[in-house]
């Protein structure tokens, strides 16, 4: 009897073993055939998505240029580069003119982000903006070999983004003027290569009824001088390049809230003023 159940016990002992060895063989042979992306990382159907890239208010992006690894001037490898920071206006002087050949220093005589060529910069501070409708203006201060300097940053919305328009170093003297001047100044050079950054100013010139008023716009070196009919004295308007299918000029920044002329084409024959005070007025040439 003792013999029956040690051997009954011995049995169910191989057997025991025999289904373990095969259970093992098994999981290893499962394992073997499973495929190689099996030990990926697990994703977390919780996890949140990557977030968007926040848009860049007007101090922000200007911050953004001076604080970048690599400029966008001086440069022709890289027009993302430039329309990064610059609306398609001021993007196409800076790009065209930085692809012409060249034996000199070309438009930019100096750091346009300092107004300088030799900089010893304090005291730097990018003021907050102030934003009227799809423009804005941004004030960069600092002192460079103790002299105090300000430059003013215009901007414009296009297509949901602030770009810079222009860049202004004081009443008369702007970035795109320039960059225009350099081109005037290249075109009346002979065998000179022409490039689309040498447009010529003047289209804005002419007489124009704003509301029940009447003004006349002279094209100067750098700026357009605007007298107006029933007023005293002259206003000095920049542009601002395009945005959302409207040409834009704009009065001095320095006088805090700006005049604008918004026209529906290059043609500059209508449109509408926004007048400082909130105002709208239609625009018309005269003829």
């Amino acid at each position: 009897m003792k013999t029956k159940i040690c051997l009954l016990l011995t049995a169910a002992l191989i057997l025991s073993i025999n289904c373990s060895a095969a259970n093992i063989i098994t999981a290893a042979n499962v394992r073997a055939n499973l495929p190689n992306n099996i030990n990926s990382p697990t994703v977390n159907e919780n996890s949140a998505e990557p977030k968007a890239q926040t848009k860049l208010a007007p101090d922000a992006l200007v911050k953004s240029l001076y604080n970048a690894p690599e400029s966008p001037f001086f440069q022709a490898e890289n027009r993302a580069l430039v329309d990064k920071y610059f609306d398609k206006n001021l993007a196409d002087l800076i790009w065209e003119e930085a692809k012409q050949p060249r034996d000199g220093v070309g438009a930019l005589e100096a750091d346009p982000l300092h107004d300088a060529q030799d900089s010893d910069i304090k005291k730097f501070v990018v003021g907050k903006p102030k934003i009227t409708g799809d423009l804005a203006q941004v004030v960069v201060s600092f002192q460079n070999f103790k002299k105090p300097i300000k430059i003013n940053y215009t901007l414009i919305k296009q297509n949901g983004d602030w770009k810079i328009s222009d860049i202004i170093y004081g009443a008369n003297r702007t970035l795109i003027s320039i960059y225009k001047e350099y081109a005037k100044t290249m075109a009346e050079m002979p065998n000179q290569p022409q490039g689309a950054f040498a447009g010529q100013m003047g289209e804005f010139e002419g007489k124009y009824k704003i509301g029940d008023t009447t003004c006349t716009v002279k094209a100067l070196k750098m700026a357009f001088e605007v007298k107006w009919v029933k007023g005293k004295g002259v206003e000095m308007f920049f542009s601002q390049g395009e945005a959302n299918d409207k040409f834009i000029f704009a009065s001095d920044p320095k006088t805090g809230k700006a005049n604008v002329f918004s026209f529906d084409d290059e043609n500059y024959n209508s449109g509408i003023f926004y007048r400082a005070d909130g105002k709208e007025l239609p625009i018309s040439r005269v003829k």
